[in-house]
């Protein structure tokens, strides 16, 4: 019996006539119904620069606190719901959940153009107590390319620990170009993917990164804001 990969409730397949008459195996969904509801998209008006959803289509007060623009374009709201999927995902390391959001990562890339996606790194020692990157378990054979490299293998305090003021103020440079990284970037357009996007402090250090290896345009692109 398939179940749905967040709830663990059984899944009901419900054939098309398309599908019937395709006499075909069919490809049962990894969610159900009411999971694919509990996410909240952006959509209609937002911050230009950001992506979060709002009232206005004017900068929202994160972003005219900052004199480095960084385009972003996020998918979804980060609010209860999202929260409790990226606790069962990212922290408590539920690898299967990464399904959840693949097909939607999918469609948002098909429509954004770059050369290079960048995926954001996790430092060595996230890699030893989660065993993957959130952010890459979530592409599904798209071309990505490790760029960047953590400086700090050793975080003391996680981002998701830290308050707003943390994040935004006292965050130090994380990240290193990798050997290959300007012969990658130079004169092409990159796409920065993340997970999350708070304060955009991670980003902007990564962007800053990236701008030195001479590279055309640096964005991003998060699952949430």
């Amino acid at each position: 019996m398939t179940v749905c990969v967040w709830c663990q409730r059984p899944l009901k397949t419900s054939l098309t006539l398309a599908q019937f008459w395709r006499w075909g195996p069919v490809t049962p969904p990894d969610i159900c119904v009411p999971c694919q509801g509990r996410l909240s998209p952006i959509s209609g008006q937002h911050c230009p620069q950001c992506g979060r959803q709002q009232t206005t289509c004017q900068l929202c007060q994160d972003c005219q606190r900052w004199d480095q623009p960084l385009v972003n374009r996020a998918l979804y709201c980060y609010d209860a719901e999202m929260k409790a999927y990226m606790q069962q995902y990212k922290f408590q390391g539920d690898y299967a959940l990464q399904r959840v959001l693949q097909r939607a990562l999918a469609t948002a890339l098909t429509q954004l153009t770059y050369d290079i996606l960048v995926p954001i790194p996790i430092a060595q020692s996230t890699w030893q107590s989660r065993g993957f990157n959130q952010v890459t378990g979530w592409l599904t054979g798209q071309a990505y390319y490790q760029v960047l490299q953590v400086i700090d293998q050793d975080k003391a305090t996680p981002q998701s620990a830290k308050n707003r003021a943390q994040r935004f103020l006292l965050t130090p440079q994380p990240f290193t170009l990798a050997p290959q990284a300007k012969d990658l970037c130079h004169g092409q357009r990159v796409l920065l993917l993340d997970d999350v996007y708070t304060t955009g402090r991670t980003l902007r250090h990564a962007a800053t990164q990236i701008n030195l290896t001479g590279a055309k345009a640096v964005t991003s692109l998060t699952l949430a804001r």
